[in-house]
C-alpha cells in the first residue's frame, strides 16, 4: 500500500450535527458531494449521509450524478453546472434535477423533452454577481425573463407570444423545483467583500419579490453555500449547499463552527539513504544538499494529488516532526529531509500528509497556504489510486 486516505464518518455525522444546529426548523441540508465528495470518496460518503437523513445531493455534472444513482443514493440530486440538452431524458428517467442556465437552455431543454415519457426536474440559476452561469436579474426585463421561465413551464398561467408552443405540440415537459444563486465572496475577509455578499443577497431576493409579487412559488431556494452559513443567517431560506463544513474545514475564518477534518492522507517510507555535500535530489537538481543529509523516499507523487508546486515547499510530518519535502515531486514518488530523525525512520515509516502525527498536525488548509491555492484544490485533486479506508 503505497498512499490512503483513513476517512472517519462518525466525526462526519457530529460536524453535520454541528451544521444542522445552526439552521433553523425547516431548512434543509443540500450536501455538495462534487468531485468525488471533495476527495472523500463519492459512495460511502452519500450512502452515510443519506443514512443520517440528508435527502439533497448536489453534484458538478451528469456523470456524477448517475454514478450516485448508479450507488443506489436516493433524495434529490442536483447538477449545479450546464447539462447539454441531450441528457435531459436521461436525467428525467433517473429523477435527476438539472440547473437551467439562461433562457436559451430552457428552450434548448424544452425542445428535447417534448416526447419524454418522464417530465424534467429542474432549478433556475440566477446569476447575482459569480457572473459564471445563470439569468442575469438586474432589470425589469431580465426579471421577467426569469419570470417567463416558470410560465412557459406553465406553472403560472399561459405564455403569450413567439415562446408559445404551437397549436399541436406537446405541453412544455419540465417542472421548475427550485431557483438558487451563488455567492462569490461569502467566505472572504478582504475589503469590500461584505458589502458584496450583500448585494448578491438582495438581488436574489429582489428575484424572489418579483415572483411573490406575481403570484408564482419560486419552488426550493438556496443560495448560501459553507462560507455564508454561519456567517449570514438571513441568506439561508429553504436550503443551504454545505460541503466543506461537513468535511471539516471552515471556509468563513471569521465565523468558525466547531467542526474537525474527517480525511487524514498518509504514505509510508520506502526507503532511506546518506547524501553528501553537493548531492542533488530528484529531477532537474532543484535541491542540492550544503551537507550530509538523510533522505527518505515516500511513495506518493502528483498523480496521486500531491501538487507538484509544494516541491521544496512543504513538509510531511513524520514521527511527530516536520520533515522538508526537498527537490522536484515526481509522478509517484518524492523526497524528504529526515536529518534531524536520525535513525529512528527506516522503510515501512508512516509518513502523514494530511493528519496528526503525535503532536504535530497539518490540514489541507496548510498544504493550500503553501501552495498558494485553496483547501477546495487539495481535497479534490486527491487521486482515485489513493486507496480510501472508512471507519
Amino acid at each position: 500500500m503505497r498512499t490512503w486516505l483513513e476517512v472517519d464518518l462518525a466525526l462526519m455525522e457530529k460536524n453535520l450535527n454541528t451544521v444542522k444546529a445552526t439552521l433553523p426548523e425547516g431548512c434543509e441540508v443540500i450536501a455538495v458531494v462534487k468531485a468525488n465528495a471533495y476527495g472523500h470518496g463519492f459512495s460511502p460518503v452519500s450512502k452515510k449521509l443519506f443514512e443520517l437523513g440528508i435527502r439533497h445531493f448536489a453534484v458538478a455534472c451528469m456523470d456524477e450524478a448517475m454514478e450516485l444513482r448508479q450507488a443506489g443514493i436516493g433524495g434529490d440530486i442536483i447538477v449545479l453546472g450546464r447539462t447539454e440538452a441531450r441528457d435531459a431524458p436521461i436525467a428525467a428517467d433517473n429523477d435527476i434535477t438539472l440547473a437551467c442556465v439562461d433562457r436559451q437552455h430552457l428552450f434548448e431543454l424544452a425542445d428535447v423533452m417534448k416526447y419524454a415519457v418522464r417530465p424534467l426536474k429542474i432549478n433556475l440559476a440566477v446569476n447575482t454577481g459569480m457572473n459564471r452561469i445563470g439569468f442575469d436579474c438586474r432589470t425589469e426585463e431580465q426579471l421577467a425573463n426569469i419570470a417567463a421561465a416558470y410560465i412557459f413551464t406553465g406553472q403560472s398561467g399561459l405564455i403569450q407570444g413567439s415562446d408559445a408552443p404551437a397549436p399541436g405540440e406537446p405541453a412544455v415537459n419540465i417542472r421548475i423545483t427550485g431557483i438558487f444563486s451563488h455567492f462569490s465572496s461569502s467566505d472572504d475577509t478582504s475589503d469590500g467583500a461584505d458589502e458584496y455578499t450583500k448585494l448578491q443577497l438582495s438581488r436574489y431576493q429582489k428575484v424572489l419579490d418579483y415572483l411573490e409579487q406575481r403570484g408564482i412559488d419560486p419552488g426550493l431556494r438556496h443560495i448560501s453555500n459553507s462560507g455564508a452559513i454561519g456567517k449570514y443567517p438571513q441568506a439561508r431560506f429553504d436550503a443551504v449547499r454545505c460541503g466543506a463544513l461537513i468535511y471539516g474545514y471552515n471556509t468563513a475564518m471569521d465565523a468558525k463552527l466547531p467542526i474537525e477534518p474527517i480525511m487524514q492522507w498518509k504514505t509510508k517510507v520506502s526507503c532511506v539513504r546518506m547524501i553528501d555535500k553537493g548531492d542533488a535530489v530528484s529531477y532537474s537538481r532543484k535541491f542540492i544538499a550544503d551537507g550530509p543529509t538523510t533522505i527518505a523516499t515516500l511513495g506518493i507523487g502528483y498523480a496521486d494529488g500531491l501538487m507538484r508546486i509544494l516541491s521544496n515547499k512543504g513538509y510531511i510530518l513524520i514521527n511527530g516532526k516536520r520533515c522538508p519535502m526537498v527537490g522536484n515531486i515526481c509522478m509517484d514518488q518524492m523526497m524528504v529531509d529526515v536529518t534531524e530523525l536520525q535513525d529512528t525512520v527506516g522503510p515501512g515509516t508512516e509518513a502523514v500528509i494530511i493528519g496528526r502525527s503525535r503532536d504535530l498536525t497539518q490540514t489541507a488548509d496548510d498544504l493550500a497556504e503553501t501552495a498558494g491555492s485553496c483547501m477546495h484544490e487539495v481535497l479534490s485533486t486527491i487521486g482515485l489510486r489513493v486507496e480510501r479506508y472508512y471507519k
